[in-house]
């Protein structure tokens, strides 16, 4: 079982943990969430005017609205109740101290996850801090008072987007606590290579970032040159 070797890391644990604060860019959270606006307004424009494309018969129009206007109304007003839902919860600022990670939402409840909370975790083979695999994306995940919890510092939930320019230096300090502060916990090697953090500075390796970044470009660009020469042969056939 290969473990993670905490030793040298553990020899500062005694130095100022400084917290960090998440930053917020106003100019591209507003810009998403315009555009995440028009996009649904003009989806259910276009789904409110489907009938009419359906048949130009008045009769046939008035049986299909009679029909899809009521299924359209309350589908709309079930999927905007949702996203008022998400918007009240939004994380709009996020704060890491000593004591752990703290989820400023904009209902103005606050959501904790502390290191003092931590376990070991009974949902993992080898490490109590690891990584949880959602919709093809990695999630850092530990288990807090009996719960696995993801924490999540991207502020990615539909209807809620708060653009945080810093996330990935706040998981990496993040980290850095549970290192400190919990030595009993094993961490997932694999956390470092993924979210490319430095494992002894706790720091956002950007030289190992943007090497994923060009290596992920580099398969896309393999991937469409060979599909495009593939359907270039097929039509020489």
């Amino acid at each position: 079982m290969n473990i993670l070797y905490l030793g040298p890391m553990q020899e500062n644990v005694n130095q100022n943990f400084i917290p960090l604060h998440s930053k917020n860019n106003l100019v591209i959270t507003w810009l998403i969430n315009i555009l995440a606006s028009t996009t649904l307004i003009g989806m259910f424009i276009l789904l409110a005017l489907l009938p009419v494309f359906i048949s130009s018969y008045t009769w046939v129009l008035i049986i299909i609205a009679l029909v899809y206007y009521p299924i359209w109304a309350i589908v709309v007003y079930r999927f905007f109740k949702y996203i008022k839902s998400k918007i009240a919860i939004t994380i709009k600022a996020i704060n890491i101290d000593k004591q752990g990670v703290h989820f400023y939402k904009k209902d103005n409840s606050i959501t904790h996850i502390l290191y003092s909370q931590l376990e070991q975790s009974y949902l993992s083979d080898q490490y109590d801090v690891y990584l949880k695999q959602v919709n093809k994306t990695y999630h850092l995940a530990v288990r807090a008072n009996g719960i696995e919890t993801r924490v999540v510092f991207d502020g990615t939930d539909y209807g809620s987007m708060y653009y945080i320019t810093n996330a990935r230096a706040l998981r990496a300090r993040f980290i850095e606590g549970i290192v400190r502060f919990r030595p009993d916990l094993k961490v997932d090697p694999f956390i470092f290579k993924e979210f490319c953090i430095d494992p002894n500075h706790f720091t956002f390796d950007s030289k190992r970032y943007i090497k994923h970044i060009v290596n992920a470009a580099l398969i896309i660009g393999l991937i469409i040159l060979f599909s495009t020469l593939l359907a270039w042969l097929i039509t020489l056939a």
